[in-house]
């Protein structure tokens, strides 16, 4: 039985690796673009965990969502100073690569990675 359990657990952690990876990859061969938008939410994915031990720790992942001005929307992880700083329903210009955001510039100023 705890072999089966490793094997599973090597799969599991070979093809989380393998994808990202790819992800890595990816966006490495995507172009930087530079585009019209507008920032339409701010949003925080909260992830808890326990250890064996029962010592609780939290992680969040925060995100913009960006409206394109051709209609289409983006969302995109960013850093805690990014998102803290960002003004909802403010226009700029968002530069981005694959999924990777780079900055938005607008009227109240650039927000960088």
């Amino acid at each position: 039985m705890s072999s089966l359990f490793i094997v599973a657990f090597v799969i599991v952690a070979g093809l989380i690796l393998f994808s990202g990876i790819l992800r890595y990859v990816k966006n490495e061969n995507s172009p930087v673009v530079a585009t019209k938008a507008r920032l339409l939410d701010k949003r925080v994915d909260v992830h808890t965990s326990t250890d064996p031990n029962g010592v609780m720790s939290t992680n969040e992942t925060y995100y913009l969502i960006f409206e394109l001005d051709t209609g289409s929307t983006m969302k995109l992880a960013v850093t805690g100073r990014v998102y803290r700083n960002a003004i909802k329903n403010e226009w700029g210009t968002l530069t981005f690569q694959g999924t990777r955001f780079h900055k938005f510039e607008s009227s109240s100023g650039v927000l960088e990675r």
